[in-house]
């Protein structure tokens, strides 16, 4: 009776132990196909780096972090903030469950290391500014006083003691935080989310050139990095993860390959797409611009009536479906809608009526007389410049009747280009031109990021000596707006008078590349903008 009774119970056992163990073999696993990637760093993730990108925003978490479904920067680690009156000077109140956590391969478990604290940041921001360590990919971090200072010192100065002293961060507890910026930035919320304004733990970044290893690195978001190889990489479910997770993902194996076809999903380049099947081919919004810029020491395209003519007899639809189809959308905004205080304007349309007309005021009824050859400058690293170029200049033809002989195209180094936008050419090494086309990729999912970091005259990326005007100061007025709608529709007002049948047409907005990734069908809530949300993406049983 008594063996009968211990075999009952070990039956009884082996039934309760079989059902766990299925259930942890059939743990809702994402599959993820990218290219091999070389560092997690979050200050040294190139804005080009979608995939790098998309594994930050699932390991790290900053003061806020960027919303895709509400297009909004929430609140994060901040759980409240204030602003002094002048704009300059923010204050936050930071959450205490938020924790660094760790993955221990020797007893296979996740470690809570510790909270995250105010210093953290602090940490962070100082490591950032300095030039001395890893610096950032972009400028965005000089918004924070006495950043520039630090990363333009000499050297020799460089100390501990001198970035403290400098840079505008500090900690006023363990969970109060406060920022100087140098101007009032309204964005600032938007830009916090932002990759390069991450906390980091600084008992972790002790060796600078491997931290973010499986074995070191010490990460707060609601994925931990599990393991880390020359083929992939895995990610777990952060079990000290405070918040709710939409989505049921658990784990997500990463594998490093040219080839997605069997991951549930990827993100896509245009050669991959071709040959990937189309049912399994998603497209959203991209973050890369294509325009044109113009040289405005140059007279004939410094008038108004020359630009917006040029513009508006341009057929960027057209364009598009000739020289990009699947790959771009025509542009009638210049700031794309799905960012944060996005304004709702779709004046920019192609009228080459108005384009005769303000070609002829300018004093050149269909290019009669015009003193000199338009000439437009290209990127020489890929030929579908030239060609679209080309088919840019058909059309000017075509429609303002001009001779074929006063357009010149000339492909140049992408660097010259560079000079170009940012007036610091040499003359004798660069091709004095009217105009050429340029790209612009945002780094953060703000208006600001676009309209006002690329066009103001005195702030933007294009320093080509265009006066200041009443549209620069309603970008002025938007950058200090609280309110999200008010600097929406102060963006839009400013794109009226940009863009507008009767803009001054500071560039030629052309195109918005466009977004692609394999999405298997079982795969749903994918955010269609902004990095990965594995946390709000739902897995259900393949069809294998």
């Amino acid at each position: 009776m008594r063996r009968v009774i211990l075999l009952a119970l070990f039956l009884s056992l082996f039934t309760n132990i079989a059902p766990m163990a299925q259930a942890q073999d059939s743990s809702v696993t994402l599959r993820v196909a990218m290219p091999a990637l070389s560092n997690l760093d979050p200050v040294q993730i190139s804005r080009f780096d979608s995939n790098t990108r998309d594994l930050v925003e699932n390991l790290f978490v900053g003061l806020t972090r960027f919303d895709p479904l509400t297009r909004t920067a929430e609140p994060m680690i901040a759980q409240s903030w204030t602003v002094s009156d002048d704009g300059l000077t923010w204050s936050f109140e930071l959450r205490d469950d938020i924790h660094w956590v760790r993955y221990d391969a020797s007893t296979q478990q996740v470690v809570d290391v510790r909270p995250v604290q105010a210093g953290d940041f602090v940490y962070a921001i100082q490591r950032a500014c300095d030039p001395l360590r890893p610096s950032p990919y972009t400028e965005n971090i000089m918004l924070i006083k006495g950043c520039k200072v630090v990363a333009n010192a000499f050297h020799e100065v460089i100390d501990d003691l001198f970035i403290a002293r400098e840079i505008g961060v500090r900690a006023t507890g363990p969970y109060s935080l406060e920022i100087d910026l140098v101007v009032p930035s309204a964005y600032f919320p938007s830009l916090l989310a932002s990759p390069e304004l991450r906390p980091l733990a600084r008992e972790a970044v002790v060796n600078e050139t491997a931290w973010t290893g499986p074995d070191t690195i010490m990460t707060n978001g609601p994925f931990v990095l599990q393991s880390w190889t020359a083929s992939g990489l895995s990610l777990i479910r952060n079990p000290f993860w405070p918040d709710a997770f939409t989505g049921n993902i658990e784990q997500v194996e990463v594998t490093f390959t040219d080839t997605p076809a069997q991951a549930d999903m990827a993100r896509l380049t245009p050669e991959q797409t071709a040959a990937v099947s189309p049912d399994l081919v998603k497209t959203g919004p991209g973050n890369t611009q294509v325009m044109i810029g113009f040289s405005y020491d140059r007279a004939l395209v410094n008038t108004t009536e020359i630009r917006r003519a040029l513009a508006l007899s341009l057929d960027r639809a057209a364009l598009v479906n000739q020289f990009l189809p699947g790959r771009a959308q025509p542009l009638d905004q210049f700031t794309p809608p799905d960012v944060i205080a996005a304004p709702e304007y779709h004046g920019y349309t192609s009228n080459p009526t108005q384009a005769q007309s303000d070609f002829s005021a300018a004093g050149y009824p269909a290019c009669a007389s015009l003193p000199e050859s338009l000439l437009l400058l290209v990127p020489d690293d890929d030929p579908l410049w030239i060609e679209l170029a080309n088919g840019i200049t058909a059309q000017w033809q075509t429609q303002l009747g001009c001779n074929p002989a006063l357009f010149e195209v000339t492909p140049l180094p992408r660097t010259l280009l560079i000079e170009l936008a940012h007036s610091a050419y040499n003359p004798e090494s660069v091709t004095r031109s009217h105009m050429w086309l340029f790209v612009w990729n945002a780094d953060y999912m703000d208006a600001n990021a676009w309209i006002n970091d690329v066009l103001h005259c005195r702030y933007g990326y294009l320093r080509t000596g265009r006066e200041c005007d009443s549209a620069d100061a309603l970008m002025d007025q938007a950058a200090s707006a609280t309110d999200p709608q008010a600097r929406a529709d102060l963006y839009a007002q400013a794109e009226e008078l940009f863009f507008g049948p009767q803009g001054t047409f500071p560039v030629i907005p052309l195109y918005q590349t466009t977004a692609s990734w394999l999405q298997q069908p079982w795969l749903t809530n994918v955010n269609e903008y902004g990095p990965a949300r594995y946390d709000l993406w739902t897995l259900a049983p393949r069809a294998e």
